[in-house]
C-alpha cells in the first residue's frame, strides 16, 4: 500500500513546484500554533481543513506506518517538529503554556519579557528555560521564586532538586519543611542565606536557636528587625556578637551591666551615665548627688528617697546597711546614728570602728588647739565607743582593745598605764570577743609590734615622747611625706606657738622613723587599717542592675521584615541562573537570547 502525498497540489489544478524546506518548516509551525490556539480556546476537534494560501493541512501519517508486520498498531512517532529538548508532543505543550504564562506575569508586574513573549514556538527546552529565568530577575524575590516554582513541572531544568524543594518551602513559610543539609553545598552563598532564613523562621516561630545562630542573625538582619527581635524577648543574651560594628549596641540593649564607662561615651548613652554617676558617687559618700540626680531609674528614685530619711531621722535601717556600697554616703548622712552591733556585725564593726578614730584624731586636734574640754569629751566618746566594741566577735574587737590601750598611755597615770596598756591588748585580755589567733595576718603582727612598743616605753619612758606622731597631725600611719608635709604646714600657720611646737615634734618624730633613727617606732592605730577603709567605690559604677538601653532605630519597614525570606528567595534565583547558564549575579545583564532557532 502506498502512502499518500505529505502535501497535496493546489485545486485549481496550476502547476507549482516543490515547497522549499523552509516553507514546510513554517507551514507546520504555523499549523501547530492555531492547533494550539484551538484547544486553548475550548474546541474539541483538531484541524484538519485549513485554506492552503493561509495554514496547512493537517499532516496525514503513512499507512503503513500506523501499522506493524504483524498487524499490531505500532507506537505513533514523534512529530518531526516537536523542538529539540522534549520528551513528547504534551510536554512541548506544557512548556509553551507555562512560558506564556511568565510572560503574562512579568507584563502584570510591570517588567515585560519580550523576547519571552516573541519567543518562537520550535524553541529548544534549554534556551525556553533561559527566557523563562531570565523573564522573572526583574520581579520581587519571592515572586519570582513562585514563577520559577509554577514553570518547573513544564519547563525542564529550571531548578535543581535541592533548591526546587527549598522553593517550595519558602512559598508555604516553613523551611522546616526541607531536611537539614538537603541540597546544600557546604559554605556556599546559597546554603548561608537560607540558613538565615530558615533561623530566622525558627526564632519567630519556636524561640528555639542556639545562641551561635542568634549572633548570626544579630549580625545579619537589619538592625529594626534584630531590635524587634530583642523587644520580642527571642534574643537571648548571648546572641551579643563577639566583635562587629553592632557589638556595643547589641551589647547595650541585652547585658546593658556589661557595656564599661568608655563604651557609655561611645553610644552617648547620657541616661545611663548619669544613673551610674549617682551610684559612683554615693559609693564615694558624695551625698550631695541626692541633690542633683537625674534620669534615675525607679529603684535609684526610691533609694534617693530612702537616703533622704537617713539623714532627716539619724537612723539606717538594715536593709540600707546590708549594701555595702552604701556605707560612706550612709556615715555622711548620720555619722551618729546609733547601731546593733550584735545584729549587724559588718555594717555596726566597720561604722563603729571609724567613728571611734574619728574621735581619737579630732581629740588631738583640739588638744593643739587649746580646747581641752572638748578634747576630753571626744576621747571619752572614743573610749565609749571602744567599751561597747571589744566584746563583739568581730576583728573590731581588738581594734577596741588597742584604742584602749592607747588612751590609758596617753594618761599621766605614770607606769601603771604602760602595765594596764599591755594587759588591755595581751592574748589573756581576750574576754568575750574574737580571739587573737582568729585575726588576719597583718592585724596579729601590728598588735604584737604595738605590745614591742609599750614595752620598750616601759623601760625607757620619755615624757616628751610622742605615741604617734601621725595621729597627732591627723594623717594615716605612713603616709607619705607629701601628705604629712602639707598637713603639718597647714596646722603650722593656724596654731599659736605651743601648738606649732607640737606639729613640729610630730614631724621630728616622723622624719626620724623615715631616716631609721627612731628610737622607738608609733603606736599603731589602727591595726588594720584596709579593713576599715571605704568599700571600693569603682565596683558601686559597674553598671549592676542597669536597664537595657532602648532601641535606637524606627520600626522595620516590610522590606527589612522580609529581608532574610528575600535573601533566601534570591539565592533560589541564583541556582536558578547557573543551571540554565545565566549570570550567578541576578543583577548582571541577561544574555543574548535570539528570538527564534531560525535567526
Amino acid at each position: 500500500m502506498t502512502a499518500g502525498p505529505i502535501f497535496s497540489h493546489p485545486a485549481d489544478g496550476r502547476s507549482a513546484a516543490a515547497p522549499t524546506r523552509e516553507e514546510l518548516i513554517e507551514r507546520e509551525r504555523q499549523r501547530r500554533l492555531a492547533l494550539i490556539a484551538a484547544r486553548s480556546s475550548g474546541s474539541p476537534t483538531a484541524i484538519e481543513h485549513v485554506d492552503e494560501d493561509r495554514r496547512p493541512r493537517q499532516l496525514q501519517q503513512p499507512q503503513d506506518a500506523a501499522v506493524s508486520k504483524a498487524g499490531v498498531p505500532a507506537r505513533r512517532p514523534f512529530p518531526a517538529a516537536v523542538p529539540d529538548g522534549y520528551g513528547s508532543e504534551p510536554a512541548w505543550q506544557a512548556a509553551q503554556q507555562a512560558a506564556r504564562t511568565v510572560a503574562a506575569a512579568a507584563r502584570a508586574a510591570g517588567h515585560p519579557a519580550p523576547q519571552l513573549e516573541r519567543a518562537a514556538a520550535d524553541t529548544a527546552a534549554d534556551q525556553l528555560a533561559r527566557l523563562v529565568v531570565a523573564a522573572v530577575l526583574p520581579l520581587a524575590p519571592t515572586t519570582a521564586v513562585r514563577m520559577l516554582a509554577e514553570a518547573a513541572g513544564a519547563v525542564g531544568a529550571l531548578l535543581p532538586p535541592g533548591h526546587a524543594v527549598r522553593a517550595r518551602a519558602l512559598l508555604a513559610g516553613d523551611p522546616g519543611q526541607v531536611a537539614a543539609g538537603y541540597g546544600s553545598a557546604p559554605g556556599s552563598g546559597a546554603d548561608a542565606a537560607w540558613q538565615v532564613y530558615a533561623d530566622y523562621m525558627r526564632l519567630t516561630q519556636y524561640g528555639r536557636v542556639p545562641a551561635e545562630d542568634q549572633q548570626r542573625l544579630a549580625q545579619l538582619l537589619p538592625l529594626p528587625v534584630v531590635d524587634d527581635l530583642v523587644d520580642d524577648g527571642h534574643l537571648a543574651l548571648r546572641a551579643v556578637p563577639e566583635d562587629g560594628d553592632r557589638r556595643l549596641y547589641l551589647q547595650a540593649r541585652l547585658t546593658p551591666s556589661q557595656v564599661d564607662t568608655e563604651g557609655l561615651r561611645g553610644l552617648g548613652w547620657t541616661e545611663e551615665q548619669a544613673r551610674r554617676e549617682f551610684r559612683l558617687r554615693l559609693a564615694r559618700g558624695d551625698t550631695a548627688v541626692l541633690q542633683e540626680a537625674h534620669g534615675l531609674t525607679d529603684e535609684q528614685v526610691s533609694l534617693a528617697a530612702d537616703l533622704a530619711h537617713v539623714h532627716s531621722t539619724g537612723r539606717i535601717p538594715p536593709e540600707l546597711s546590708a549594701k555595702r556600697w552604701l556605707w560612706p554616703a550612709l556615715e555622711r548622712l548620720a555619722p551618729q546614728a546609733p547601731v546593733n552591733l550584735r545584729r549587724d556585725k559588718a555594717f555596726g564593726s566597720w561604722f563603729v570602728v571609724r567613728r571611734m578614730h574619728r574621735a581619737l584624731r579630732a581629740a588631738h586636734r583640739e588638744q593643739l588647739l587649746k580646747d581641752p574640754k572638748r578634747a576630753d569629751s571626744l576621747l571619752k566618746h572614743a573610749r565609749n565607743e571602744a567599751h561597747a566594741l571589744r566584746d563583739i566577735w568581730t576583728p573590731g574587737s581588738w581594734e577596741a582593745k588597742n584604742l584602749l590601750a592607747y588612751l590609758l598611755v596617753l594618761s599621766p597615770a605614770g607606769d601603771e598605764s604602760y602595765d594596764e596598756a599591755l594587759d588591755a591588748i595581751s592574748p589573756a585580755a581576750q574576754g568575750r570577743g574574737l580571739r587573737e589567733d582568729q585575726l588576719p595576718g597583718a592585724g596579729r603582727t601590728h598588735l604584737e609590734h604595738n605590745r614591742t612598743v609599750l614595752r620598750q616605753l616601759q623601760r625607757h619612758r620619755e615624757d616628751d615622747h610622742v605615741l604617734n606622731p601621725y595621729l597627732v597631725l591627723g594623717v594615716a600611719d605612713s603616709a607619705p611625706e607629701q601628705v604629712w608635709k602639707e598637713k603639718w604646714r597647714a596646722l603650722r600657720r593656724a596654731l599659736d606657738d605651743d601648738g606649732e611646737a607640737a606639729v613640729n615634734q610630730a614631724k621630728d618624730a616622723i622624719q626620724a622613723l623615715e631616716r631609721g633613727r627612731a628610737p622607738v617606732e608609733p603606736f599603731l592605730v589602727p591595726l588594720m587599717p584596709q579593713r576599715w577603709a571605704n568599700p571600693a567605690a569603682e565596683a558601686a559604677a559597674s553598671g549592676a542592675g542597669a536597664p537595657p538601653m532602648p532601641r535606637r532605630t524606627p520600626a522595620p519597614t516590610q522590606q527589612e521584615r522580609d529581608y532574610a525570606r528575600d535573601q533566601a528567595a534570591r539565592a533560589i534565583i541564583r541556582a536558578a541562573c547557573q543551571n540554565v547558564g545565566l549570570p550567578a549575579d541576578p543583577a548582571a545583564p541577561p544574555a543574548f537570547f535570539p528570538e527564534s532557532s531560525d535567526q
